[in-house]
């Protein structure tokens, strides 16, 4: 049996008000960092409109964006949100 890597990046929140959300090699001195959420993510994408659409390290593991469009029936529209794949 073979495990399968994931190359995922490390994003973290972090106290500095100016880039509250960054990526290992983004970090600053100065500033406390803690892994972000997939909650983090979502305030994020809500708040800037931006995904990351390449995998990312979380608190709760590595995730991806997920999208799925329902038929125009239907009474959900579409499903995005950060899901765990690892």
């Amino acid at each position: 049996m073979t495990t399968q890597t994931i190359e995922a990046k490390k994003v973290f929140v972090t106290d500095n008000q100016a880039q509250w959300i960054v990526f290992e090699e983004e970090m600053q001195a100065g500033f406390q960092y803690k892994l972000a959420s997939i909650d983090d993510l979502h305030d994020y994408v809500a708040g800037t409109g931006e995904v990351f659409t390449d995998k990312v390290e979380t608190a709760e593991g590595v995730v991806e964006w997920y999208t799925q469009e329902f038929p125009k029936w239907s009474a959900i529209e579409y499903i995005c949100e950060y899901r765990v794949i690892d």
